[in-house]
């Protein structure tokens, strides 16, 4: 075998033509170097041998009895199923001839030198005269191992009799990062539980391995608590939205997910190695809850779901016991249905104007003790206790408390809160903030606005070449932080919130392509990429093979592409 990096010009792509007993039919052979993410090792056999053939009649093998691999074996028969207009055929691996295999080795990727996260996602393609066999380390591993095969092979104009083949040789693939995320706002506009599995589909063909779930905001809540019924009663419906100039279209927005459709969602997304983070943003971005239950504010109300977005000086009241009774009932019912080790509660843009002026929450301040410190006020310093309190007793359950960066710092960069060193900070407000993070001790994720909040509208104005490129220059990890502090930085999301994004078609021409070149950033070797125009061509050639997998999905992405006559607008 000769080892070819990743990042050289391998072209394995080419048209051989066979004659069946049916006559002459074209073989359409896969191009490993056309994935992204980009696979960090792509070896092919010298001398080159022949392709390895899939038609309609490949069975997909699997370990007789493995229900995990049962089901991905039912996966990659799906997904090779739109290229033939129906499903292959999975079988036990013994009971006959197949085509293609599945696997689990757990010794797979040790004497590596990798990570443990890199050790337990790792996959290996292998194709030759006896087929083609995908292991993983693990069954997520796997998983992987079957989105590269279905992005290496060639999109065909239209589903039928068709032959294709993958170049015989080896790839070797692990994630640069432990955590890939993409969060989707729920809160202002709702999106059906069938849409969000096929946004999860989505997510899973670009090796992303979470879906953070934004379930509240000021103006919706939209996930069923029993314990509080009128959270969706009331909380998950409003008359409409107002425009910057005050106007309300006069156009319902309402909708939740029940308890059952949340947990067929967490089931769906494990199935294709996801997990389902959820949000309930805390204590601000509040005021549909605070509809519903006004006594949870500061002044009593009478609060309405807001129909207009921005910063609302309405919030929970932190000073009340029957707010932390509330949260803690709600967090409960949130973990029974998500079992996911993190669970994000916000924290983000939470004024404290009300929290000035409420004898409850002044009160609780002069319990604790909290004075203001020259560098934080003693409502800050509330805050930070009301998250650590939290935070505790999401630990209590074994889990993992996700904030955004504002429990920590702010827009000037300044260390404003104390939030538990367990806590996990994510940095939205800049890309240093982060960085920030890990340098005062806490796990981090990257996901700073200018680069990784995919519905910004500024951004959305431009070109898709200058979209693209923000994402492609990302360096999640900078150069200034010790290797311990790079340590902290656990990955990169890419966010959309909703204020102007009310349908599916809107969601996927934000989302698409850049999701791929997010899926680079998130999963590939820093070492197949740069910051210059030479690294981003060599990689125009993946994001013009994945276009033409979301055309074949109807998937709306833009459609202009880098380097082509392109527009702004956005196509609807």
């Amino acid at each position: 075998m000769i080892l070819r990096n990743a990042l050289s010009s391998v072209t394995l792509m080419v048209a051989l033509v066979l004659f069946s007993a049916c006559g002459r039919q074209e073989v359409l052979t896969g191009d490993f170097s056309l994935v992204s993410p980009l696979p960090r090792f792509i070896e092919a056999d010298e001398p080159i041998e022949p392709p390895v053939v899939i038609t309609s009649r490949t069975r997909i093998g699997y370990p007789e009895g493995d229900a995990a691999l049962r089901d991905a074996a039912g996966l990659l028969a799906e997904q090779l199923g739109l290229y033939f207009g129906s499903p292959l055929r999975t079988v036990p691996s013994g009971s006959r001839a197949t085509g293609i295999r599945l696997s689990v080795d757990p010794e797979l990727g040790i004497g590596r030198d990798l990570a443990d996260f890199q050790q337990q996602e790792c996959y290996r393609i292998q194709s030759d005269a006896d087929g083609i066999t995908i292991s993983g380390s693990s069954i997520t591993g796997v998983l992987h191992g079957i989105q590269t095969l279905v992005k290496a092979l060639p999109v065909p104009d239209a589903p039928g009799r068709l032959r294709f083949a993958l170049p015989a040789g080896t790839v070797f693939d692990y994630p640069e990062f432990s955590y890939r995320a993409f969060m989707l706002d729920c809160g202002r506009h709702f999106f059906p539980a069938e849409y969000i599995k096929q946004l999860i589909d989505i997510l899973a063909l670009h090796n992303l391995n979470y879906f953070h779930w934004h379930l509240s905001e000021d103006q919706g809540w939209r996930l069923e608590i029993k314990k509080y019924p009128r959270l969706t009663e009331i909380g998950s419906r409003r008359p409409g939205t107002q425009d910057p100039q005050g106007r309300l279209d006069d156009i319902p927005v309402s909708g939740f997910y029940t308890q059952e459709e949340a947990r067929e969602i967490v089931r769906y997304a494990a199935e294709r190695g996801i997990t389902v983070i959820p949000e309930i943003d805390l204590p601000g971005h509040t005021t549909a809850a605070l509809a519903a239950y006004p006594s949870l504010g500061c002044t009593g109300g009478p609060y309405e779901v807001a129909t207009r977005y921005g910063v609302l000086d309405d919030v929970l009241c932190v000073g009340k016991e029957e707010t932390m009774t509330f949260v803690k009932d709600v967090l409960t019912e949130v973990m029974d249905i998500f079992p996911s080790e993190f669970i994000h509660l916000g924290g983000d843009e939470c004024p404290k104007v009300r929290w000035a002026d409420c004898p409850d929450c002044q009160r609780k301040i002069r319990e604790l003790g909290l004075k203001d410190n020259g560098s934080k006020t003693k409502e800050e310093l509330l805050q930070s206790w009301f998250s650590s309190e939290l935070e505790a007793f999401l630990a209590e359950h074994g889990r993992r408390m996700i904030c955004w960066n504002d429990v920590l710092c702010d827009w000037g960069n300044k260390v404003v809160g104390e939030p538990s060193k367990r806590t996990v900070i994510a940095g939205w407000m800049r890309p240093v903030s982060s960085a920030i993070a890990a340098r005062e001790g806490y796990d981090a994720i990257y996901c700073p606005i200018d680069q990784c909040y995919f519905s910004a509208a500024e951004i959305n104005r431009l070109p898709l070449s200058e979209c693209i490129r923000r994402v492609y220059d990302m360096v999640p990890a900078p150069e200034g932080l010790t290797p311990e502090e790079r340590r902290h930085i656990l990955g990169v999301e890419a966010c959309i919130w909703t204020e102007r994004v009310a349908d599916t078609d809107s969601l996927e021409w934000r989302l698409l392509p850049r999701l791929s070149t997010l899926s680079e950033i998130q999963w590939a070797d820093p070492a197949s990429r740069s910051v210059n125009a030479n690294g981003l061509n060599a990689y125009l050639p993946r994001l013009r093979h994945m276009a033409r997998l979301y055309e074949a999905r109807c998937w709306n992405a833009r459609e202009e592409m880098p380097g082509e006559d392109e527009k702004s607008e956005e196509k609807t």
